[in-house]
């Protein structure tokens, strides 16, 4: 393990949905983007808050660590000791796709497999999802209560 990382880091992370955090965002006009994923800070989320369906929302899923940058914050540090909550979240949908390459420098979800990202979905399944799924069908699975129904060929 490299300098400066304590605790230990861990392949996967929590989904905090598609606003980029998870908690209050204030836009502009005193607009509000709440959290909508299947975690949110110091805050549990229940199984009947998923109004989307257990089986069509993300719980975790494998997150992107960008190839060189193993063991380094912001993308892959401890996963237990909630100080960092960067390392072991992230979000999924318009502006935020599923890396595509090992050397992708952004904030994902992704794999090191070839073509696809594992999720497990609140139900507790697991499925793989195509790297180059669209990012608003990725939204509508990230998204625990848009009321969207998933289109079949995403």
């Amino acid at each position: 393990m490299k300098e400066g990382v304590a605790g230990v880091p861990g392949d996967y992370a929590a989904n905090i949905g598609t606003t980029g955090a998870d908690y209050v965002l204030q836009a502009a006009y005193g607009i509000e983007l709440p959290p909508n994923g299947a975690f949110q800070l110091m805050r549990g989320i229940r199984f009947s808050e998923m109004r989307d369906g257990l089986s069509h929302t993300f719980l975790v899923g494998e997150k992107h660590v960008p190839q060189n940058f193993m063991f380094q914050f912001p993308w892959d540090c401890g996963i237990y000791d909630g100080h960092n909550p960067v390392c072991n979240t992230r979000c999924a949908g318009p502006g935020f796709p599923l890396a595509n390459q090992r050397n992708d420098l952004g904030w994902k979800f992704g794999s090191y497999h070839p073509g696809i990202c594992q999720f497990v979905f609140c139900d507790g399944s697991v499925r793989s999802v195509a790297n180059g799924v669209n990012e608003f069908a990725l939204g509508l699975f990230a998204n625990r209560e848009d009321g969207q129904t998933i289109p079949v060929d995403y």
